[in-house]
């Protein structure tokens, strides 16, 4: 049973981890500054190993997808910053 979900009506349909609104793709982006599954448990305290892991896979299965998302999150984070629409 996959713990990964998208639902248009929650994190704009980006992937997260079922029950939450925690995205593939903010897991990612922590396993790559160099947090292990334990650690991203510990920063995500009502996530299992297993969500983690899920994450990742489909991270890495989907990986055009997310790295989509994050280069959005970026452009967001650039135009807040600078007052851009």
């Amino acid at each position: 049973m996959s713990h990964i979900e998208k639902d248009p009506a929650h994190c704009g349909g980006q992937p997260v981890v079922a029950g939450t609104r925690i995205r593939v793709a903010t897991i990612l982006t922590s396993y790559r500054q160099g947090m292990g599954v334990e650690e991203i448990v510990q920063q995500y305290p009502h996530l299992k190993p297993a969500d983690v892991h899920d994450a990742l896979a489909y991270a890495y299965d989907h990986l055009d997808e997310i790295e989509a998302d994050l280069a959005a999150d970026d452009e967001a984070v650039v135009k807040a910053k600078h007052g851009l629409p």
